[in-house]
């Protein structure tokens, strides 16, 4: 018994040891993460367009009567009415969603398509047809944007190379509940931080909400309607053909985040199964495109293998605590105080960037374990999604429920 207790927490010390070193590499990526964000100047333009461009607002709807909310505030938009059109591409089996769409009748272009073919990706193609803007903003049914929105977001277009321009978004909901809040302070890292430095290498990813494409890149690569995170795959497709993309920090629209654990773990599932199925899908295309130079290549290859990095931290964590649990118990020394400090200083760059992000929205955060468990349950979510990708084409297209549906009489 003691022999075969004695293999194990070798072999355990050998995991843990071995997972520690990309940890470490990861962490200081994560630190850097945080100082960039933190003191990188905004990239928005604060100058309102001097032109206007038609622009077709497009909102995608599948059973969300909070869409009337968004419809409200897209009718308020500051812009020349007649510059611009709302198309509401309502997929809805349900009666009150699409009885309290057909109130705006008058106001807005409604389209039923009579399926739910390609979903989200499948509606927007749809859409398109009925578009007659040059410039097609996207909203998704929990959206508010204010009101200089649209004068904001197409500004950039007066340079003929940008293809894209993504809005930042914040979160109405985000205090709502720890789970609400760790998903708003995640939002937060990939808004306030990541998104930042993407921006710097002209690698600013739409996100499928709060963004504007120009409608001939649209009628060029279409949504791809097999993937569950178009968003991404149509980004991977416009930085392989050398279009300029810009990220606005300073132009924000808000939105929800879910509040619900299963539907949070659900929300990440897709986003990370739907992702890594994009790079795979899209990767003969990066990396033979002459567009891209070899940093952008580099910094792609490292950006999507972030996700490799959830196979060491699982391992990490799991092999770290079964070795206190079955080691022999000893006195704590002032040497393992140091041995200890190092490794926590040396791992925690995501712990740093989480509460600096959750600062940066003003999110509370005061329960520290409700934050880590909740990351290491996403984690070991992710890293079964992560797997999947590589042998599967297929996911299950999951809505996630909105907040506001919950007060829509």
């Amino acid at each position: 018994m003691e022999s075969s207790t004695f293999i194990l927490e070798n072999i355990l010390r050998d995991v843990y040891n071995i997972s520690l070193f990309p940890l470490i590499f990861l962490s200081v990526f994560f630190y850097f993460l945080s100082i960039y964000g933190i003191f990188s100047k905004s990239r928005g333009k604060n100058s309102n367009s001097r032109h206007f461009p038609f622009v077709t607002i497009q909102i995608p709807v599948y059973n969300d009567p909070v869409v009337a909310r968004c419809i409200d505030a897209c009718l308020k938009l500051d812009y020349p009415k007649n510059r611009y059109e709302i198309i509401i591409a309502d997929d809805s089996d349900d009666p009150k969603t699409r009885e309290i769409i057909d109130k705006y009748k008058n106001k807005v272009t409604i389209i039923r398509r009579g399926n739910r073919e390609g979903f989200k990706a499948g509606a927007l193609n749809n859409a398109l047809k009925y578009s007659t803007g040059d410039i097609i903003v996207v909203f998704d049914s929990d959206s508010i944007p204010p009101r200089n929105f649209l004068k904001k977001i197409v500004a950039p277009f007066e340079d003929k190379n940008v293809a894209l321009v993504q809005a930042k978004q914040t979160y109405i909901n985000k205090n709502l509940n720890i789970i609400s809040k760790f998903a708003a302070v995640l939002q937060s890292i990939y808004y306030n931080f990541t998104q930042k430095l993407n921006s710097t290498l002209n690698l600013t990813f739409c996100s499928g909400s709060a963004v504007a494409i120009r409608r001939d890149v649209l009628e060029r690569f279409k949504w791809n309607e097999e993937s569950v995170t178009e968003d991404a795959d149509i980004s991977l497709k416009i930085f392989a053909s050398g279009y300029k993309t810009v990220y606005l920090d300073n132009v924000t629209a808000k939105s929800e985040v879910p509040y619900n654990i299963i539907h949070f773990l659900k929300q990440q599932a897709r986003w990370t199964f739907g992702i890594t199925r994009a790079f795979i899908d899209n990767f003969k295309l990066l990396i033979s495109s002459k567009n891209l130079n070899y940093i952008r290549k580099f910094y792609l290859i490292l950006y999507f293998s972030l996700y490799n990095f959830l196979f060491f931290l699982v391992a990490f964590t799991f092999s770290g605590l079964t070795l206190l649990l079955i080691g022999e118990p000893r006195p704590f020394t002032f040497s393992d105080f140091v041995e200890f400090s190092k490794t926590l200083v040396l791992t925690s760059g995501y712990l740093f960037l989480f509460f600096v992000a959750s600062r940066k929205e003003k999110i509370n955060v005061r329960e520290i374990l409700s934050p880590i468990l909740i990351g290491l349950i996403s984690s070991i979510n992710n890293l079964v999604f992560y797997m999947r990708a590589f042998v599967s084409k297929r996911f299950h297209w999951y809505k996630t429920p909105k907040w506001g549906n919950l007060f829509v009489k």
